[in-house]
């Protein structure tokens, strides 16, 4: 019987990413903004509820598609801002699964 290949984590991790609408649209903001952005910012973007945004943020920084760059106080609370990482163009299949151009065009 033929072995099945594996694949890798960096794989797993972006088909993670990929598996819900809003964290693929979520990631490819992140990814062509390439500059820090909250949860919050997000979702003013999308139009999503902010619980639901924070949601599916920690998922990708959880696959270190994402990653905590820095926090400001706000209003009682804590404002998280995350920055892409460079799972997307580690993995070679990563640019054109989320539709964007290659790197570097």
């Amino acid at each position: 019987m033929p072995r099945k290949k594996k694949r890798n984590s960096r794989d797993q991790a972006l088909l993670t990413c990929l598996q819900h609408p809003l964290r693929q649209r979520l990631l490819g903001l992140y990814v062509e903004a390439k500059k820090k952005q909250s949860p919050r910012e997000l979702a003013d973007v999308t139009g999503e509820h902010l619980s639901k945004v924070s949601y599916h943020v920690r998922v990708l920084a959880e696959n270190k598609a994402v990653k905590l760059v820095s926090t400001k106080p706000r209003r009682g609370s804590v404002e998280h801002f995350y920055k892409a990482t460079r799972l997307v163009d580690e993995v070679p299949w990563g640019r054109e699964a989320l539709g964007l151009a290659a790197s570097g065009e």
